[in-house]
């Protein structure tokens, strides 16, 4: 959406040199044709709203301004219109000082006039200042052009698109369509309330590459609905939109339309409904998509629930989002009807911050006492928003784009931090300075805050703290496998049974291996025999071969029946079987490496850990002292390690730390897609980890139970808060993105 109302003039915003303000008290204005005034009331107090109709752009100034406004004719000066509205004021009185005062406001006015484009003057050299203005434009654009991490382009004007539609579409913000819209909001609740785990599941693979081009596609459609709905709403009120283009943040396509013509609408509700209705929409697609993924299995299953999270979760992470520039914003700031919301809260925040450090008056008369918590509280929220936003896309796009990235990066920090910074710098230690600054105070608190800065890189040291997905397991865990290919046959044991070492668990049967290993004995019989024949004969090389031929067969025929031997499945040690629906393998064929069931001790029990390889010397630097060990309904525990694996693998320590069964760690397929790791997985981590396990005594394995999964905490090698804040920010998105790309259907 555009942007809101223009803030009010401030009256610090002139010089208060009088050599500075002379000229212009001379200075006779004229307004430029085609402006719109109209008088509102909000919470007692009012305001004038001008409308530029040939550029489509909304001002708003207060009373007082608005008188100055008013009595600008083209044949009065500004020190002419001032005298007259002090005496309006004074009843004829010669009150200097207030004369002054006044004249100083109205050369303010005047000034934000002619910056604004809304008045010109005869006096001055009118192409000077045009040719400047349009230097200005023409800088702003083009800084809009070459942000390549966030930057925009007008399309078309949709205004006829939207003409036609809107009779067939209306419908669409009737009553009735809003009761419909809380009955489907209510189902889907109830979807997500009863169905969350599957939800979970579902989400798995969500951004794997072959759904990226009908992803993009999808996406693309339900953002040009979403905008359709703010022109269609915009039009039922009897506003314009002249302007439709796309958005690309991280060179991802938004679609936009300019509504700014909402402005014009005396009744906030109206507004309200034409900054919601992108979202209104959107969200119904979304329920109807969850309702369908409910109902429904497949491909239609997976593209309902696509749709859902595109049209749910992005709109209310970006659109609701008030602290951003979007519909939420624009919500928010009518429901507290507390116009240019943004505009205040930011300039009073950087009054705030331009008095602390350097000693700068600070501008009156921003907003009313009543609102000045709101937009105080507001203006701080939103700048530590604003740099965290442009922090993480200028760290994203170096991850995202490696290479490029890194030159994407740099581009964005000049444009969004260094000119902000050099013309901060212009307006505060410029010829164009309005105010002379306190030395003494730029100087302690520059100081402080470099000192603050080189203080988290040398001396401020982070958390000394690393954590690990954990999960805990009965002690020498053992999963049991098949040694042969074959069918069950006979499940000898229940879940939960206790068995001895050497006890039969299970019984297979392979006809075919049997078979097999019985014709490799007929042969090596019978090559033996000829064996025999041959030395009778006195054929010692074809008897030889006999003989090497007669040792190969054996030894194959040996390898059999270990084969076959293995169809007896027997607990390699005392302990106790787990598994459930146990008894549903029979008559299933297995093959060779398939677990079959699990074997442990009851009486112990040990946590794992999975590390990251990065950590592995704060791992070894730890193994002599305690972890300890959050587990969700547990109290807090210590442990010391037991056993370190020295070797970083790609196979999961364990299948329920997963992500594609809702697990911490993210995975994707084996390159083979077959399941032959060594935990009998097709899954393999993003990156290798090391295993670690901690050995808990009897009273501890008491009271955790096997398959709790929870974290480990152990001391880290000492670096410096800077240091770790990057190297954190940096991990995680690394994580994000190569989860992103590489996670494929699971």
């Amino acid at each position: 959406m555009s942007s809101p109302l223009e803030k009010q003039p401030d009256q610090d915003s002139a010089s208060n040199s009088p050599a500075a303000q002379d000229p212009w008290r001379q200075f006779v204005l004229t307004l430029r044709p085609g402006l719109k005034f109209e008088k509102r009331t909000i919470k007692g107090a009012q305001f004038v709203v001008i409308e530029d109709v040939a550029r489509g752009k909304f001002f708003q100034v207060g009373m007082g301004e608005y008188d100055f406004v008013a009595a600008v004719d083209g044949k009065a000066s500004v020190e002419q219109i001032a005298i007259e509205l002090n005496a309006s004021v004074a009843g004829q009185g010669s009150d200097i000082e207030a004369l002054d005062l006044l004249t100083q406001r109205g050369v303010t006015v005047a000034q934000w006039l002619v910056q604004s484009n809304l008045a010109y003057s005869d006096a001055m050299d009118s192409s000077v200042r045009l040719n400047a203005q349009q230097r200005s434009l023409n800088r702003a654009k083009l800084m809009g052009w070459v942000n390549p991490i966030s930057f925009k382009t007008k399309l078309f004007n949709p205004n006829r698109l939207l003409d036609t539609l809107q009779p067939w579409c209306h419908w669409c913000f009737h009553w009735s369509v809003l009761m419909i819209w809380l009955v489907l909001a209510a189902m889907s609740g109830w979807i997500v309330l009863t169905r969350w785990s599957d939800l979970g599941s579902a989400s798995a693979g969500i951004l794997s590459e072959g759904r990226w081009i009908w992803m993009i596609g999808l996406w693309l459609a339900l953002k040009v609905i979403h905008e359709l709905a703010h022109g269609i709403a915009c039009k039922r009120y009897g506003g314009d939109v002249p302007e439709a283009g796309v958005l690309f943040l991280l060179f991802t396509p938004m679609a936009y339309v300019n509504v700014t013509s909402m402005w014009r609408f005396s009744n906030r509700w109206q507004r309200i409904i034409v900054a919601a209705a992108g979202m209104y929409v959107e969200l119904m697609i979304s329920f109807v998509a969850l309702i369908v993924w409910g109902k429904s299995s497949g491909l239609v299953a997976d593209i309902a629930f696509q749709t859902f999270l595109m049209a749910s979760v992005t709109t209310i992470l970006f659109n609701a989002n008030p602290l951003m520039r979007f519909d939420g914003y624009f919500i928010l700031s009518d429901l507290l009807n507390i116009p240019n919301l943004y505009t205040k809260g930011t300039k009073w925040f950087a009054d705030r911050m331009k008095s602390l450090f350097f000693g700068l008056p600070i501008a009156k008369n921003i907003c009313g006492k009543d609102e000045l918590r709101i937009v105080a509280g507001y203006g701080c929220l939103a700048f530590f928003w604003k740099i965290s936003i442009s922090v993480g896309l200028v760290i994203a796009s170096s991850v995202l784009f490696q290479g490029a990235g890194i030159i994407l990066a740099a581009v964005g920090v000049v444009l969004w931090f260094g000119m902000p910074l050099f013309q901060q710098y212009q307006q505060l230690f410029g010829a164009a300075a309005k105010h002379p600054i306190n030395r003494s105070r730029t100087m302690f608190s520059c100081g402080l805050s470099l000192l603050l800065l080189v203080g988290m890189f040398t001396f401020f040291r982070a958390p000394a703290i690393k954590s690990a997905p954990a999960i805990v397991q009965f002690g020498d865990e053992t999963v049991i496998r098949a040694g042969a290919d074959g069918f069950v046959r006979e499940i000898l044991v229940e879940d939960g049974q206790a068995v001895s070492a050497g006890e039969t668990m299970i019984v297979m049967s392979n006809p075919q291996l049997s078979l097999e290993m019985d014709r490799l004995l007929r042969e090596a019989t019978e090559a033996k025999i000829q064996s025999r024949i041959h030395q009778q004969k006195q054929e010692t090389s074809l008897a030889q071969s006999q003989l090497n031929n007669y040792a190969s067969l054996m030894n194959q025929a040996t390898e059999k029946q270990k084969q076959v031997d293995n169809l007896i499945v027997r607990a390699d040690f005392d302990g106790f079987v787990f598994r459930r629906g146990l008894k549903n393998s029979i008559n299933r064929f297995s093959k060779r490496g398939d677990p079959l069931l699990t074997l442990a001790r009851r009486d112990r029990k040990e946590v794992v850990i999975s590390v990251d390889q990065k950590d592995i010397e704060s791992l070894r630097e730890n193994e002599d002292a305690t972890v300890r060990v959050v587990v969700p309904g547990i109290q807090i525990f210590e442990s010391k390690i037991n056993k370190i694996d020295p070797t970083a693998s790609s196979t999961p320590s364990h299948l329920s730390l997963c992500a594609h069964v809702n697990g911490p760690l993210p995975v994707r397929p084996t390159a083979s897609g077959d399941e032959s790791n060594e935990n009998g997985s097709s899954m393999e981590l993003l990156s290798p980890r090391l295993t670690a396990t901690l050995e808990l005594d009897s009273s501890l394995s008491k009271r955790v139970r096997s398959g709790q999964i929870g974290r480990a905490f152990f001391k880290a090698q000492s670096q410096s808060l800077g240091v770790w804040l990057f190297l954190a920010a940096n991990e995680w998105l690394t994580k994000q993105f190569e989860q992103a790309s590489q996670t494929a259907v699971f």
